[in-house]
């Protein structure tokens, strides 16, 4: 039976060496992967929405298309009574872009491209003063896919109940003259 070799300190010099370089090489590629500025302050704002159409942590936010943050919580606000502020979302944003975000910006839900991720867009503020840290953002409803869907779906009923009629009486549409300018 082979006798066990003692580790001498040099060696476990070495290995405690290589050890800590493998940390230390995760921690920086795990923190330049998570798309923040190094040692970038930040700055903590919330909005009220009446849906957040996906968020979850971790979503980015855009200030005109730049991103400039990203969303911290998502949940149900105090405010049952407003439906327009049924969600209340916690975001942050970089310190060097605090100073556009003002009294007069606004937030809203937006998708990234047909199917993508859905995103907390911000207007840059232009008139207002800046929101101080904590404060609140107005948020708005927008256009968004989810309503795209759901009047194409209105139409697509509409368009149903106009062509059972053309059927039903089809007499009624021969002399029609139709404009649509």
């Amino acid at each position: 039976m082979p006798a066990s070799k003692a580790v001498t300190w040099a060696e476990l010099r070495v290995g405690l060496l290589v050890v800590a370089a493998i940390l230390v090489l995760g921690f920086f590629i795990i923190y330049a992967t998570s798309g923040r500025p190094w040692f970038a302050s930040e700055v903590h704002y919330v909005t009220y929405l009446p849906d957040v159409g996906g968020f979850q942590r971790g979503s980015p936010v855009r200030l005109v298309g730049f991103a400039v943050g990203s969303v911290e919580e998502v949940g149900l606000s105090e405010m049952r009574d407003d439906p327009k502020r049924h969600a209340a979302v916690r975001f942050r944003v970089y310190q060097q872009y605090a100073d556009d975000i003002r009294t007069d910006s606004e937030a809203f839900v937006t998708t990234e491209g047909l199917l993508g991720e859905s995103v907390l867009e911000l207007t840059r503020g232009v008139k207002g003063e800046p929101i101080a840290e904590g404060g609140v953002v107005t948020g708005v409803e927008r256009g968004s896919m989810k309503q795209v869907v759901q009047n194409m779906e209105n139409l697509t009923g509409e368009l149903h109940a106009l062509v059972a009629d053309i059927r039903k009486d089809p007499k009624k549409y021969l002399n029609m003259k139709i404009s649509l300018f």
